[in-house]
């Protein structure tokens, strides 16, 4: 039988970002598009699944990407016939999924790929290329040849630079990997071992608490509210968080009215973990009261380069989260959450399905959670591979169903959210602090940290240090503390040449500012950010060159090229720097490149431009006369 033929859509390339272009919506318009599904043959369970997806949600239409990774799943790749296939099943036109699914990077839409086949991601992003991702890449690539049953590709961040090198197989997380690793890495995989046991993500303890063993509570003398017994076995459990303690605040808070709760998150002084550092009591209390459909949003979507706490966090202690959402979700009225969790994040996803899984069958969500009034429905929705998803409008657009294009602000999700509905959008880390605030109190968790930046913040360390991985600190501790402290600093012999204070969109700093205190307010006086709190150190070895180019191609890749400013000034940057590097530029070229940076900054819908101008102007401002000797020893070596 004939599968019906797609309505005519241009094609762009995998994964690209098309200016303006969501159609989504109008395309649904038109019944006559729809597949007849007297006519349109679909595997009973692939018709099955999307059915079980479909029905999570208040609108049908945000299926879309599990929908679309069930047909990839089935089909090898997102062709036309799984694309009728989907839209069939969900009553929607087959050109409004192809214009989702040719937006995101894990839906592969621009070559057949057979059914069997194993996929290698190799990260090859900032931190990862620091320590010989690309020549990791270049290996394996080489190694797999044309072999149809291997995909490998290039990623960009994969959210665990702590392995750096790292790659992820059918989406497994190993590394760190050398080249050596090479032929065992695709000897195991053609043979259908798991790769490289030793090298397995799941078998490595977090950092902080493998520096302090048998310190509950503390890790040479730092208080540890989330990362306190993070590797005991079994954490991930809904018995033993219990027995630890877990849900505990919960039932205090239940007991308690949302408006006492709420003035205890706002006594806390917490402010978001995600990269704004906005104070969430505050943002809880934006949105309107009454009885209306209001919905909270889980940022799960780590992009960041150089961040994986939340990873760690939601693979190790998935009920921590649950109970933070929950305990927000009464303070500010809500009934529906989604847990937004990017589509690399595969096995965290399995182990928080369970949990929820858990939780439901316990009566910690669901209906009358712990006999209370209080009612949850709570669910996990996976991305497919896009950073600008990390903006929380761009989320909610790609949780609807949508390609994850920002909004025009105001209207703000507090108001008007997930489908026009007032939303509230934290961060995992945010999240999971909830609990602790609820056990101490908010004034009793104010009292660490420094004034205006309270608590304590997991953050990541990776790059150029002797041990990465992620580290509890209480906020305002000097910088030093923990890059040479806890991170063991750079490699023996090399020192500090700059590093990333908040991930890979944060001004950089020098070895000169080691010592400024980490947190919001010092960050913003040193000219940098807090922004996500991740770490990346540059050591002298590396050229700066290098690191710019790196940070902008990123941010090239990732625009969704809905703003002028921020599709055209990404893309310049990126060849007036390989103008540098080839040997074309002049030093006229470093002052064209400020200014590109400065017209991005502020002028686009969503901040994904200011987070490549910010580092690469920093760059400029602070490493100038480098940048000119390596315009002049590439000038020299064209000519010669």
């Amino acid at each position: 039988m004939d599968i019906p033929s797609i309505p005519p859509v241009t094609r762009f390339a995998h994964g690209s970002r098309v200016p303006g272009w969501d159609t989504a919506v109008d395309l649904e318009k038109d019944p006559a598009a729809i597949p007849d599904g007297a006519t349109t043959p679909v595997p009973a369970e692939l018709r099955a699944e999307i059915e079980v997806h479909m029905a999570k949600y208040p609108d049908v239409r945000s299926a879309a990407l599990p929908a679309l990774a069930a047909a990839q799943r089935v089909h090898g790749w997102c062709s036309p016939e799984a694309i009728v296939q989907t839209a069939c099943v969900m009553g929607v036109t087959p050109a409004s999924l192809e214009a989702v699914a040719t937006f995101y990077d894990m839906l592969e839409t621009d070559k057949p790929t057979p059914v069997e086949h194993h996929s290698i991601y190799v990260c090859t992003n900032i931190s990862c290329s620091l320590l010989g991702a690309d020549a990791l890449y270049a290996a394996i690539a080489q190694a797999a040849g044309e072999d149809p049953a291997i995909n490998v590709r290039s990623f960009e961040c994969l959210g665990a630079c702590e392995l750096a090198p790292m790659i992820s197989v059918d989406g497994d997380y190993l590394g760190p990997l050398q080249t050596s690793d090479v032929t065992e890495l695709l000897d195991d995989v053609r043979a259908g071992r798991p790769p490289l046991p030793s090298k397995q993500l799941a078998t490595k303890p977090c950092a902080d608490a493998a520096a302090a063993p048998g310190q509950p509570g503390s890790a040479k003398g730092r208080v540890t509210l989330l990362l306190d017994g993070i590797d005991e076995p079994g954490l991930a459990t809904l018995d033993v968080y219990r027995r630890r303690g877990g849900y505990d605040a919960l039932q205090k808070a239940l007991a308690m009215t949302p408006e006492d709760v709420l003035d205890e998150l706002n006594s806390s002084g917490l402010r978001g973990r995600g990269g704004a550092g906005f104070q969430m009591g505050k943002k809880v209390s934006f949105l309107p009261k009454g009885a209306m459909a209001k919905y909270l949003v889980c940022n799960a979507d780590e992009s960041e380069p150089g961040t994986f706490k939340d990873r760690e966090l939601m693979q190790k202690s998935p009920h921590m989260l649950i109970e933070g959402i929950v305990i927000a979700c009464h303070a500010a009225g809500i009934d529906t959450a989604f847990i937004y969790i990017r589509g690399e994040y595969s096995l965290q996803a399995d182990v928080l399905e369970a949990a929820v899984s858990e939780a439901l069958a316990a009566g910690l969500v669901g209906e009358s959670i712990l006999g209370s009034s209080h009612s949850l429905k709570l669910v996990v929705h996976r991305g497919a591979g896009a950073y600008i998803c990390g903006e929380e409008t761009g989320l909610l657009d790609s949780l609807e169903g949508k390609r994850g294009n920002p909004r025009l602000k105001p209207p703000f999700p507090a108001l008007q959210g997930l489908y026009q509905s007032p939303t509230l959008i934290n961060n995992v880390e945010t999240l999971a602090t909830v609990p602790a605030i609820m056990r101490m109190g908010g004034a009793e968790y104010a009292k660490l940290g420094s004034e205006g930046s309270t608590g304590t913040k997991v953050v990541s360390v990776s790059g150029h240090v002797q041990r990465p991985g992620n580290y509890e600190i209480e906020l305002g501790i000097p910088s030093r503390e923990i890059i040479y402290g806890l991170a063991g600093g750079p490699p023996e012999g090399r020192e500090v040449k700059c590093w990333f204070p908040g991930g890979s969109s944060a001004p950089v700093l020098t070895a000169a500012e080691l010592d400024v205190p980490y947190d919001f307010e010092a960050m913003a006086k040193a000219g940098s950010m807090l922004g996500s709190g991740a770490i990346i150190v540059v050591d002298d070895s590396t050229p700066i060159l290098d690191v710019a180019l790196k940070v902008a191609k990123f941010y090239a890749h990732e625009s969704c090229g809905k703003c002028t400013p921020c599709r055209e000034g990404t893309n310049w940057t990126v060849k007036m720097l390989q103008r540098m590097e080839s040997g074309d530029a002049t030093p006229m070229d470093l002052e064209i490149m400020a200014g590109v940076q400065e017209n991005i900054i502020g002028n686009c819908l969503c901040v994904l431009g200011d987070a490549m101008a910010m580092p690469i102007g920093s760059i400029i401002e602070r490493f100038r006369d480098e940048l000119q000797e390596q315009i002049e020893r590439s000038r020299l070596a064209e000519v010669a």
